[in-house]
């Protein structure tokens, strides 16, 4: 009887264990693609098409901002195929340099990614197609060539801003060049400082990022600028009247807070071990911006 206990408790236990070991598997796969960047992307593409208008939903709409997800996905994940080397000096814990998981399978879902959201694209249009295609070209410039040179961060927030253009154009909305604006302003810092939280694997390399380049208190101060030339850009929508005062509204009461927390504490040189803090701080406040322009 006790035999049968034993087995039992240990049969459970192998269960257990191999429910664990799936669980992260799954989250190692996942985890490289960023998928709260990719939700990003696709609420980006959602914001180009509504912006100055009312909300609505169309087959062509959410094809986009899928489409848009699956983009991000790819440029994540061929960016960390690049990367697997450096990120063993600067993140070993990443799901590549840590072994969690295949660079085959990697480079397999890439590819997927990248069938998948140009095929799609196709049908939205001639305009969507090319942007969709020039964003996965840049992408891929960018892991091979652009990411460590002076070029790379101005790369990443030119296609972060596509996002929102093709969702514009998906919804024949000029009013997208508005965020794509923001979007060169709030990318440009952000990453400015991941070139400054990398800067020591950098150097090994011999890659010449703008940190390399003029230091860090300059970085910072570079860093700073973007945002608050971005602090005074933000009322624009409402000035003008592409937005209305729900948008003034929420800029005023949750980003600039959190905008001008982060400006004081470029001007007061955080150390690098903050940076991970500021770095997401940014990114909350583009999470606010979207939100800002989609309740207006």
């Amino acid at each position: 009887m006790f035999d049968k206990l034993y087995g039992y408790i240990y049969f459970c236990q192998y269960l257990l264990t191999l429910h664990a070991l799936f669980v992260e598997y799954i989250v190692a796969y996942l985890r490289i693609i960023r998928p709260v960047n990719c939700v990003i992307a696709s609420v980006s593409v959602l914001v180009g098409a509504w912006i100055g208008r009312d909300i609505f939903l169309s087959n062509g709409l959410i094809a986009a901002a899928i489409i848009g997800f699956m983009v991000c996905a790819f440029g994540n994940l061929v960016n960390d195929i690049k990367d697997i080397e450096i990120d063993r000096i600067n993140n070993p814990t990443r799901p590549l340099p840590s072994g969690k998981v295949k660079k085959n399978i990697i480079w397999l879902m890439a590819f997927a990614f990248m069938m998948c959201s140009a095929t799609a694209s196709f049908f939205l249009g001639t305009f969507p197609f090319l942007v969709v295609i020039a964003a996965l070209i840049l992408l891929l410039f960018y892991s091979v060539y652009l990411k460590k040179t002076l070029f790379g961060n101005l790369a990443v927030a030119l296609i972060s801003g596509l996002s929102f253009i093709l969702g514009g154009l998906v919804a024949g909305n000029a009013a997208s060049l508005v965020p794509l604006i923001f979007s060169i302003f709030i990318h440009m810092p952000r990453e400015i400082l991941k070139d400054v939280m990398d800067m020591r694997g950098d150097r090994m390399i011999g890659a010449i990022t703008l940190p390399i380049m003029v230091g860090t208190t300059q970085a910072y101060n570079i860093s700073a600028i973007f945002l608050s030339v971005l602090c005074l850009m933000l009322p624009i929508p409402y000035i003008i009247g592409i937005l209305d005062i729900v948008y003034i509204i929420i800029v005023l009461a949750v980003a600039y807070p959190i905008l001008i927390y982060i400006i004081w504490r470029l001007v007061k040189k955080p150390s690098v071990n903050a940076l991970p803090l500021v770095s997401n701080l940014i990114k909350a406040s583009m999470i606010v911006g979207l939100a800002a322009m989609i309740a207006s």
